[in-house]
Protein backbone atom coordinates (compact mmCIF):
# COMPACT_ATOMS: atom_id res chain seq x y z
CA UNK A 1 0.00 0.00 0.00
CA UNK A 2 1.39 3.39 -1.02
CA UNK A 3 1.76 6.37 1.29
CA UNK A 4 -1.01 8.32 -0.46
CA UNK A 5 -3.45 5.41 -0.26
CA UNK A 6 -2.65 4.82 3.42
CA UNK A 7 -3.21 8.47 4.26
CA UNK A 8 -6.52 8.45 2.43
CA UNK A 9 -7.65 5.37 4.36
CA UNK A 10 -6.64 6.97 7.64
CA UNK A 11 -8.55 10.11 6.68
CA UNK A 12 -11.70 8.15 5.87
CA UNK A 13 -11.39 6.13 9.09
CA UNK A 14 -11.09 9.28 11.19
CA UNK A 15 -14.04 10.87 9.41
CA UNK A 16 -16.08 7.71 10.02
CA UNK A 17 -15.32 7.88 13.76
CA UNK A 18 -16.46 11.50 13.88
CA UNK A 19 -19.74 10.67 12.12
CA UNK A 20 -20.36 7.76 14.49
CA UNK A 21 -19.76 10.08 17.45
CA UNK A 22 -22.25 12.58 16.02
CA UNK A 23 -24.82 9.81 15.53
CA UNK A 24 -24.41 8.77 19.17
CA UNK A 25 -24.98 12.34 20.35
CA UNK A 26 -28.13 12.61 18.21
CA UNK A 27 -29.47 9.32 19.58
CA UNK A 28 -28.71 10.30 23.17
CA UNK A 29 -29.75 13.95 23.20
CA UNK A 30 -31.50 14.75 19.92
CA UNK A 31 -30.47 16.67 16.84
CA UNK A 32 -31.07 20.09 18.43
CA UNK A 33 -28.48 19.31 21.13
CA UNK A 34 -25.75 18.37 18.66
CA UNK A 35 -22.65 20.59 18.94
CA UNK A 36 -19.10 20.39 17.64
CA UNK A 37 -17.48 20.39 21.11
CA UNK A 38 -19.35 17.30 22.28
CA UNK A 39 -18.77 15.43 19.03
CA UNK A 40 -15.02 16.14 19.22
CA UNK A 41 -14.96 14.93 22.83
CA UNK A 42 -16.85 11.73 22.06
CA UNK A 43 -14.72 11.03 18.97
CA UNK A 44 -11.57 11.72 21.04
CA UNK A 45 -10.24 14.25 18.54
CA UNK A 46 -9.47 17.95 18.84
CA UNK A 47 -12.09 20.46 17.80
CA UNK A 48 -9.62 21.76 15.22
CA UNK A 49 -9.33 18.27 13.73
CA UNK A 50 -13.12 18.01 13.54
CA UNK A 51 -13.26 21.29 11.61
CA UNK A 52 -10.77 19.90 9.09
CA UNK A 53 -13.47 17.45 8.00
CA UNK A 54 -16.68 19.35 8.66
CA UNK A 55 -17.24 23.10 8.23
CA UNK A 56 -19.91 23.42 10.94
CA UNK A 57 -22.79 21.57 12.60
CA UNK A 58 -24.87 21.65 9.41
CA UNK A 59 -22.04 20.10 7.43
CA UNK A 60 -21.67 17.39 10.08
CA UNK A 61 -25.36 16.47 9.93
CA UNK A 62 -25.23 16.43 6.14
CA UNK A 63 -22.23 14.11 6.40
CA UNK A 64 -24.53 11.73 8.31
CA UNK A 65 -27.18 12.26 5.64
CA UNK A 66 -24.66 11.31 2.96
CA UNK A 67 -23.79 8.13 4.86
CA UNK A 68 -27.47 7.34 5.39
CA UNK A 69 -28.50 7.80 1.77
CA UNK A 70 -25.56 5.69 0.59
CA UNK A 71 -26.63 2.83 2.89
CA UNK A 72 -30.27 3.18 1.85
CA UNK A 73 -29.24 3.08 -1.82
CA UNK A 74 -27.33 -0.15 -1.22
CA UNK A 75 -30.41 -1.76 0.31
CA UNK A 76 -32.65 -0.56 -2.52
CA UNK A 77 -30.24 -1.73 -5.21
CA UNK A 78 -30.27 -5.20 -3.64
CA UNK A 79 -34.04 -5.26 -4.18
CA UNK A 80 -33.56 -4.75 -7.92
CA UNK A 81 -31.38 -7.88 -8.11
CA UNK A 82 -34.32 -10.09 -7.09
CA UNK A 83 -36.12 -12.10 -9.76
CA UNK A 84 -39.61 -10.79 -8.98
CA UNK A 85 -42.41 -9.01 -10.87
CA UNK A 86 -41.92 -5.26 -11.03
CA UNK A 87 -44.91 -4.58 -8.80
CA UNK A 88 -43.34 -6.69 -6.04
CA UNK A 89 -40.06 -4.81 -6.47
CA UNK A 90 -41.93 -1.54 -5.99
CA UNK A 91 -43.51 -2.90 -2.82
CA UNK A 92 -40.18 -4.15 -1.50
CA UNK A 93 -38.53 -0.77 -2.08
CA UNK A 94 -41.27 0.80 0.03
CA UNK A 95 -40.84 -1.81 2.75
CA UNK A 96 -37.07 -1.33 2.65
CA UNK A 97 -37.46 2.40 3.20
CA UNK A 98 -39.84 1.80 6.12
CA UNK A 99 -37.51 -0.75 7.75
CA UNK A 100 -34.48 1.50 7.27
CA UNK A 101 -36.14 4.36 9.12
CA UNK A 102 -37.32 2.07 11.93
CA UNK A 103 -33.83 0.64 12.42
CA UNK A 104 -31.92 3.91 11.96
CA UNK A 105 -33.96 6.86 13.28
CA UNK A 106 -30.81 9.00 13.57
CA UNK A 107 -30.27 8.63 9.82
CA UNK A 108 -33.81 9.72 9.06
CA UNK A 109 -33.35 12.77 11.31
CA UNK A 110 -30.35 13.73 9.17
CA UNK A 111 -32.33 13.20 5.96
CA UNK A 112 -35.16 15.39 7.27
CA UNK A 113 -32.59 18.01 8.25
CA UNK A 114 -31.29 18.00 4.67
CA UNK A 115 -34.81 18.49 3.32
CA UNK A 116 -35.40 21.44 5.66
CA UNK A 117 -32.13 23.09 4.64
CA UNK A 118 -33.23 23.06 1.00
CA UNK A 119 -35.29 26.14 1.80
CA UNK A 120 -32.25 28.09 2.99
CA UNK A 121 -28.93 29.27 1.56
CA UNK A 122 -27.04 27.24 4.17
CA UNK A 123 -27.20 24.06 2.12
CA UNK A 124 -24.73 25.35 -0.44
CA UNK A 125 -22.10 25.82 2.29
CA UNK A 126 -21.85 22.07 2.85
CA UNK A 127 -19.35 19.86 1.09
CA UNK A 128 -21.89 17.02 1.32
CA UNK A 129 -24.85 18.75 -0.30
CA UNK A 130 -24.25 17.44 -3.81
CA UNK A 131 -23.49 13.91 -2.58
CA UNK A 132 -26.78 13.78 -0.66
CA UNK A 133 -28.66 15.03 -3.70
CA UNK A 134 -26.98 12.50 -6.01
CA UNK A 135 -27.72 9.63 -3.60
CA UNK A 136 -31.40 10.57 -3.45
CA UNK A 137 -31.57 10.84 -7.23
CA UNK A 138 -30.05 7.35 -7.50
CA UNK A 139 -32.73 5.97 -5.18
CA UNK A 140 -35.38 7.63 -7.31
CA UNK A 141 -33.85 6.06 -10.43
CA UNK A 142 -34.14 2.63 -8.79
CA UNK A 143 -37.86 3.20 -8.24
CA UNK A 144 -38.29 4.25 -11.89
CA UNK A 145 -36.47 1.09 -12.98
CA UNK A 146 -38.70 -1.13 -10.80
CA UNK A 147 -41.77 0.49 -12.40
CA UNK A 148 -40.37 -0.03 -15.89
CA UNK A 149 -39.71 -3.69 -15.11
CA UNK A 150 -43.32 -4.01 -13.98
CA UNK A 151 -44.60 -2.43 -17.16
CA UNK A 152 -42.46 -4.79 -19.22
CA UNK A 153 -43.55 -7.94 -17.37
CA UNK A 154 -47.22 -6.93 -17.32
CA UNK A 155 -47.61 -6.45 -13.56
CA UNK A 156 -47.90 -2.64 -13.66
CA UNK A 157 -50.31 -0.65 -15.82
CA UNK A 158 -48.26 0.78 -18.70
CA UNK A 159 -50.56 3.78 -19.19
CA UNK A 160 -48.61 5.63 -16.48
CA UNK A 161 -45.51 7.72 -17.10
CA UNK A 162 -42.81 5.83 -15.11
CA UNK A 163 -41.13 8.98 -13.75
CA UNK A 164 -44.42 10.63 -12.78
CA UNK A 165 -45.55 7.45 -11.05
CA UNK A 166 -42.20 7.19 -9.22
CA UNK A 167 -42.60 10.77 -7.94
CA UNK A 168 -46.12 9.97 -6.73
CA UNK A 169 -44.94 6.83 -4.95
CA UNK A 170 -41.95 8.55 -3.34
CA UNK A 171 -44.12 11.43 -2.13
CA UNK A 172 -46.79 9.20 -0.58
CA UNK A 173 -44.31 6.71 0.87
CA UNK A 174 -42.33 9.58 2.42
CA UNK A 175 -45.53 10.67 4.18
CA UNK A 176 -46.07 7.13 5.47
CA UNK A 177 -42.47 6.80 6.62
CA UNK A 178 -42.55 10.20 8.33
CA UNK A 179 -45.67 9.19 10.25
CA UNK A 180 -44.01 5.93 11.29
CA UNK A 181 -40.95 7.87 12.45
CA UNK A 182 -43.04 10.28 14.51
CA UNK A 183 -45.02 7.41 16.03
CA UNK A 184 -41.82 5.73 17.21
CA UNK A 185 -39.70 8.75 18.11
CA UNK A 186 -41.91 11.76 18.87
CA UNK A 187 -43.09 11.56 22.48
CA UNK A 188 -46.22 13.64 21.93
CA UNK A 189 -47.33 12.09 18.62
CA UNK A 190 -50.25 9.93 19.75
CA UNK A 191 -52.47 10.03 16.67
CA UNK A 192 -52.19 6.35 15.76
CA UNK A 193 -52.58 5.22 19.37
CA UNK A 194 -55.60 7.48 19.86
CA UNK A 195 -57.22 6.02 16.75
CA UNK A 196 -56.30 2.46 17.71
CA UNK A 197 -54.31 1.96 14.50
CA UNK A 198 -51.50 -0.58 14.25
CA UNK A 199 -48.54 0.77 12.27
CA UNK A 200 -47.81 -2.48 10.44
CA UNK A 201 -51.48 -2.94 9.56
CA UNK A 202 -51.61 0.61 8.22
CA UNK A 203 -48.57 -0.02 6.05
CA UNK A 204 -50.15 -3.23 4.76
CA UNK A 205 -53.22 -1.23 3.77
CA UNK A 206 -51.07 1.38 2.06
CA UNK A 207 -49.22 -1.31 0.09
CA UNK A 208 -52.46 -2.92 -1.08
CA UNK A 209 -53.95 0.44 -1.99
CA UNK A 210 -50.91 1.33 -4.08
CA UNK A 211 -50.72 -2.14 -5.54
CA UNK A 212 -54.31 -2.21 -6.72
CA UNK A 213 -53.95 1.32 -8.07
CA UNK A 214 -50.96 0.63 -10.32
CA UNK A 215 -51.48 -3.05 -11.15
CA UNK A 216 -52.78 -4.32 -14.46
CA UNK A 217 -56.25 -5.90 -14.41
CA UNK A 218 -54.67 -9.34 -14.67
CA UNK A 219 -52.28 -8.67 -11.80
CA UNK A 220 -55.11 -7.47 -9.53
CA UNK A 221 -56.51 -11.00 -9.59
CA UNK A 222 -53.42 -12.21 -7.75
CA UNK A 223 -54.10 -10.06 -4.69
CA UNK A 224 -55.45 -11.87 -1.65
CA UNK A 225 -55.56 -11.42 2.11
CA UNK A 226 -52.05 -12.80 2.63
CA UNK A 227 -49.69 -10.40 4.35
CA UNK A 228 -47.32 -8.66 1.97
CA UNK A 229 -44.52 -9.11 4.49
CA UNK A 230 -45.22 -12.84 4.86
CA UNK A 231 -45.46 -13.24 1.08
CA UNK A 232 -42.03 -11.70 0.54
CA UNK A 233 -40.30 -13.09 3.61
CA UNK A 234 -40.08 -9.78 5.46
CA UNK A 235 -42.31 -10.59 8.42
Amino acid sequence: MGVTERKEREKEFKKSLMLEAAEEVILEKGLDSLNMDEVALKAEVSKGSLYQYFNNKNDLVLGICNKATLLLNEDIQKVLTKDLPGIDLVHMIGATFMSFVSEHPEYFRAMRFHDNLKETAQLEDSTYHHSCRDNMENAFTCMVRAIQIGMQDGSINSSYNPKELAILLWATSHGMVNMAYQHQNAQHFNLLDDLGINLKSMFEGYMKLIGCGIATDEQKKNYDSQSFFEKNGNA
